[in-house]
């Protein structure tokens, strides 16, 4: 019962009371569960609501545990009594806060609290304990059985090694599916004699594979997971039951905590290999690869049920929670390619610490993804390995909420907290929480409540700063000898059959470090294969044809131009229709919006699939795209690009959640799946882009070097000076360049839209993957000069660096060589200009990184005359891509100060904050390049 049944049945509300009734008499199903268990129990005692209807209650009471007479009180009809509202108002207090009072720490160090329980229990009296309890109201399963059997069968549902947080969702459904499926067993199903030998194994090989890697290698890393050994069979549970289910593949991601024995015990990685990772048997000639707790590995299990299941680990830097995002894009991905509609085939699986997930602020960006339609992965899986600790902070210094998973709540997502010294609630709990994936398609929370028996790694000592917590670690028995003490004094498990499962496990790994030292087992990378095995690892010096033939631009303006007879745009966009027409005939210069669009219906006609998201992607956030028409009559959306043709690709375009962190995370998981699709995320303002900044650093720009992973995400980041302020100038432009090295990504800040256009071409035409960088444009989508003629699309090709046509026409004249990128060359161009300034040349780098090198040279061979070179931006002095620039002029001439920089001095700040002081700035930059 609760407080909506409790407030119907105040006489005011007589009348909606008759009609909740109304409706269950004509049919049951036609009110939710509470409702129906609460007339069913008064028309059992003959007394269906009527008019004046009054509520009783049960007066809670301080103090402790005890049972007494509980006050009178007024009753329906004489005959509502505790049997149909106080027997269901105990019950829900199960439901709602057994948690509290479930047996959860197994350190003991946080008692259950009875608290809220013992309030409700303290009011009843024996002949309230004996009174035999209706079947409908007892719960399934139970029957009708005395009061006190139910409450009993509560306390071992709500109250043990397994506290369940559910009775705040909203969707009725799912909330009585839950307390269904657990209430019928009491959270106690029955654990078959195989299953606990499968869980004794995995707890064994868990506890085993550290204790040996201690003895093998001592003083190295590893992240122990001991204390929380439970975690591996629950695992191994999870795997068992995706064989039983739809799934057929999961994507994992975790931090390095126990990260090695889920690879060995879970994944199957070979011991060996993990042995040589110690050993670091690696070609020293070789840079890359990372710490063998952050690697990835990937491998196919057959399970009991005899099918197959595939995990994927993926690769995670010491950003805790960073892989998260990375993970759900990566599935998402995965999914459309397998054309997985329903997601129950594919599941992203997140292993979370404690600390973590309470205090990186990407899992909830993350959360928040889930029901978003662009981000939909079908439930992503979440299980947090609580140790009760972070590095050597406890957790009533590192959260201000009483669990560690309470943010998810606002998520609606059921959270299930288990005792890590009980494997089999454990088990029992995994099982529930796979089902309740795949039949509801949401998330779900595993609190795995464990403690950590080590430092935060082997070499630390954590009694310098928890004394009281590691004296009780001490004495604490492990998970494995305790339940291989259940087993041989409660189960049918002989001792025997453990032992067997004892030498196997060690057998193994003798062999498996044998094998390392005798044949010099070496590291391996697992890196191009599956959806990437045709694409070229290394990058090759071919430029692919990006122009398009005349009647393929034709089919693709027809579909950006026009929509269906019965759909009406708004009247501003049907002028920009008409204005996209003369463009495509050649009658007025095209523009970026156009050329974008002419770029992605090319990609999309020859067969490519493109993604796009952003904060405002679909209108775009300067209103230059319109990828997404909306009918003004009724709201209905049209996406032109979808209409080319019957072959093409998927157009998809997301306006995304304002989560910069998140969001790019998730596209660029996704490239890591689908190198046949341009990827790209659109930062509303470049600015912003530095709250992503982890992925820029951890992923996009390293991945290659430390993982041998790939991506082909192109990323646009809107810059430019237009005196809109320190925030919506700077894409930090010094700091992607920063990043850049071994020619792991591509930087690029284009002029025309022609360029635009091939560069986007280029990008999934290439036969080899680099992240794209974009400083693209704000007020140059409209500029006058910045526009390209219709033939440019059909007859050139991206072009790294931008010669001064009319300069190079007289070559022998110019004396001073400007070099510049983006938005400033239209400054200078209007100065040149407007002096007529034959003797001054302005070079376009179109391409910052990798550096046009050997064009550059050629370029500054042809102004030989020239005594004079200049780098010229808008950005301040120290940032920019004036260092970056200079170091390779320095470089190239052998010689210091070889390219004279103008610009903005030194500046703390991207930019003023005044149009006035601005436009100073911008004057004074433009004028001293001619001076």
């Amino acid at each position: 019962m609760n407080i909506q049944h409790l407030m119907a049945l105040n006489g005011d509300n007589a009348k909606l009371l008759e009609e909740i009734y109304q409706k269950y008499k004509e049919n049951p199903a036609n009110v939710t569960g509470d409702w129906a268990i609460f007339f069913h129990q008064l028309e059992n005692e003959g007394n269906p609501p009527s008019n004046g209807t009054a509520g009783a209650s049960i007066v809670p009471a301080t103090g402790s545990p005890s049972y007494k007479t509980p006050p009178s009180g007024p009753q329906m009809g004489g005959k509502l009594s505790l049997s149909a509202m106080g027997v269901l108002n105990i019950l829900n207090a199960y439901r709602r806060q057994g948690h509290l009072a479930a047996n959860l720490d197994p350190l003991g160090i946080n008692q259950p609290n009875r608290s809220f329980i013992e309030t409700k229990l303290r009011e009843l009296s024996q002949e309230d304990l004996d009174m035999i309890v209706d079947e409908r109201t007892s719960g399934p399963g139970l029957g009708a059985v005395p009061l006190k059997e139910v409450l009993q069968w509560y306390e071992q549902t709500y109250c043990g090694s397994i506290g369940s947080e559910q009775y705040y969702l909203v969707d009725d459904e799912e909330r009585e599916w839950l307390q269904i499926k657990m209430e019928t067993t009491a959270n106690s199903e029955p654990v078959s004699h195989n299953t606990r030998l499968r869980l004794f194994r995995k707890l064994f090989e868990a506890d085993y594979f550290e204790n040996f890697l201690a003895r093998k290698y001592v003083g190295k890393k590893r992240f122990s997971l001991e204390g929380g050994e439970t975690f591996i069979p629950m695992m191994d549970t999870l795997v068992q039951e995706a064989g039983r289910s739809e799934l057929e593949h999961i994507v994992m991601g975790m931090a390095h905590r126990g990260r090695l024995n889920v690879l060995v015990n879970i994944i199957d990685k070979p011991a060996s290999q993990i042995f040589a990772e110690f050993e670091e048997n690696v070609d020293t000639s070789l840079d890359y690869a990372d710490v063998k707790y952050h690697l990835r590995y990937s491998n196919t299990l057959k399970t009991e049920s005899g099918r197959e299941v595939k995990l994927s680990l993926a690769f995670n830097p010491s950003h805790l929670e960073a892989v998260n995002p990375v993970v759900t894009g990566s599935v998402r991905a995965r999914q459309l390619l397998k054309n997985d509609t329903n997601r129950t085939r594919f599941m992203p699986l997140l292993i979370h610490g404690d600390a973590a997930f309470a205090g990186q602020g990407v899992v909830s960006e993350t959360l928040n993804l889930m029901n978003l339609e662009g981000y939909d992965v079908g439930g992503t899986f979440h299980v947090v390995v609580n140790n009760q600790i972070g590095f050597t902070t406890l957790p009533n210094e590192s959260r201000s909420t009483l669990y560690a998973t309470d943010l998810a709540k606002g998520f609606q997502i059921p959270i299930f907290h288990v005792n890590g010294d009980d494997p089999e609630a454990a088990y029992r709990t995994m099982k529930l929480c796979l089902e309740y994936r795949q039949k509801f398609h949401k998330d779900v929370i595993i609190d795995l409540i464990c403690y950590r028996r080590l430092g935060h790694n082997e070499t630390d000592e954590p009694a310098f700063t928890q004394p009281y917590m590691y004296n009780i670690i001490k004495k604490h028995p492990k998970v494995i000898n305790s339940y291989e003490k259940f087993l041989l004094e409660h189960t049918d498990v002989n001792k025997s059959e453990l032992e067997n499962i004892k030498k196997e496990a060690k057998e193994y790994l003798e062999d498996s470090f044998n094998e390392t030292k005798k044949q010099k087992i070496k590291i391996k990378v697992d890196t191009m294969k599956g959806v990437w095995a045709n694409y070229s690892k290394d990058p090759l010096d071919s430029q692919p044809a990006t122009q398009i033939l005349a009647e393929q631009e034709e089919k693709i303006l027809h579909a950006i131009t026009n929509t269906p007879d019965n759909f009406t745009p708004n009247s501003k966009l049907v002028k920009l229709l008409d204005t996209r027409k003369k463009m495509g005939k050649g009658e007025i210069p095209i523009d970026w919006g156009f050329a974008e669009a002419m770029s992605f219906g090319s990609i999309l006609e020859n067969g490519f699939h493109i993604r796009v998201s952003g904060q405002d992607s679909q209108r775009g956030t300067f209103s230059h795209r319109h990828a997404v028409l909306v009918d003004s009559n009724n709201g209905e959306t049209y996406i032109p690009l979808n209409h080319i043709s019957e072959k093409q690709g998927l157009f998809e375009i997301v306006n995304a959640s304002l989560s910069e962190y998140s969001v790019l995370g998730f596209e660029y998981g996704y490239s890591l799946s689908d190198p046949s699709a341009l990827v790209i995320w659109e930062a509303q303002f470049g600015d912003f882009a530095n709250t992503a900044q982890v992925i820029f650093d951890q992923f996009i720009s390293s991945s290659e070097v430390k993982w041998q992973r790939f991506s082909g995400l192109v990323v646009l980041l809107p810059h430019g000076y237009e005196g809109q302020g320190p925030e919506h100038s700077s894409a930090r432009l010094e700091r992607m360049l920063q990043l850049c090295a071994n020619d792991n990504i591509q930087v690029c800040n284009c002029t025309t839209p022609a360029q635009y256009f091939h560069l986007l071409r280029r990008q999934i035409l290439r036969s080899y993957r680099k992240p794209l960088m974009i400083m693209s444009p704000k007020s140059l989508l409209r500029h006058p000069k910045a526009t390209s003629a219709l033939d440019e699309l059909m007859k050139k090709a991206f072009q790294e660096v931008l010669d001064d046509a009319e300069a190079a026409k007289a070559a022998k004249k110019v004396k001073r060589v400007l070099f510049c990128s983006g938005k400033v060359y239209y400054d200078l161009l209007e100065e040149k200009e407007k002096g007529k300034r034959s003797d001054v040349a302005i070079i376009r780098i179109e391409q910052l990184y990798p550096f046009p090198l050997e064009r550059t040279k050629e370029l500054i061979e042809q102004y030989k005359t020239a005594n004079e070179l200049y780098w010229v931006q808008e950005e301040p002095h120290n940032q920019g891509a004036w260092f970056f620039i200079k170091d390779i002029f320095d470089e190239m001439y052998k010689t210091r100060n070889a390219l004279t920089f103008i610009g903005r001095k030194e500046y703390p700040s991207p930019a003023a904050g005044h149009v006035k002081v601005h436009q100073r700035q911008q004057k004074e930059v433009v004028e001293l390049a001619f001076q």
